[in-house]
């Protein structure tokens, strides 16, 4: 009896262990609000609705009322080590009243709370990679994300 117990407790140990030491993916479920201040100091708004461990949406939210609505586009996330932040979508931003500039916008940072993440951003064309190292960004930035709803 002191033998199954004693196993029940180690067991039990190491599984709280595990999981304090990774990441949750449901840390990041809900909605967050997200600011993205580039380079040259504009700004852009978006909504991201993290639905499971590895997908969301992503809302490009209008800056006038002369903006087409945006579509919501699906979104690649991933939480690492040190609950290292990356979220991965295609997006189009107006370009004056007239075009789009079509790309991928990379997020990458981390939690600097349970409700703030922080990071650095990356646009890339659409013929790029935004894994590969050798891929360049037409636009770079910061952005910090605050949960709205959610866990």
């Amino acid at each position: 009896m002191k033998i199954a117990l004693m196993l029940i407790l180690i067991f039990a140990a190491y599984n709280c262990s595990v999981g304090a030491a990774r990441p949750q993916s449901s840390d990041l479920l809900g909605r967050w609000k997200i600011e993205i201040t580039f380079g040259d100091q504009s700004k852009r708004s978006l909504s991201f609705d993290a639905e499971d461990s590895d997908t969301g949406s992503l809302l490009l939210e209008a800056q006038s009322n002369w903006d087409e609505p945006a579509k919501p586009s699906r979104a690649k996330l991933t939480v690492g080590k040190d609950k290292r932040v990356t979220i991965l979508a295609t997006v189009e931003f107006p370009i004056g009243n007239v075009g789009r500039e079509t790309g991928v916008l990379a997020l990458k940072g981390s939690f600097k709370s349970e409700k703030i993440i922080t990071g650095d951003i990356a646009f890339y064309p659409m013929d790029q990679d935004p894994m590969d190292p050798n891929a360049t960004p037409t636009k770079t930035g910061k952005f910090e994300a605050t949960r709205v709803r959610g866990n």
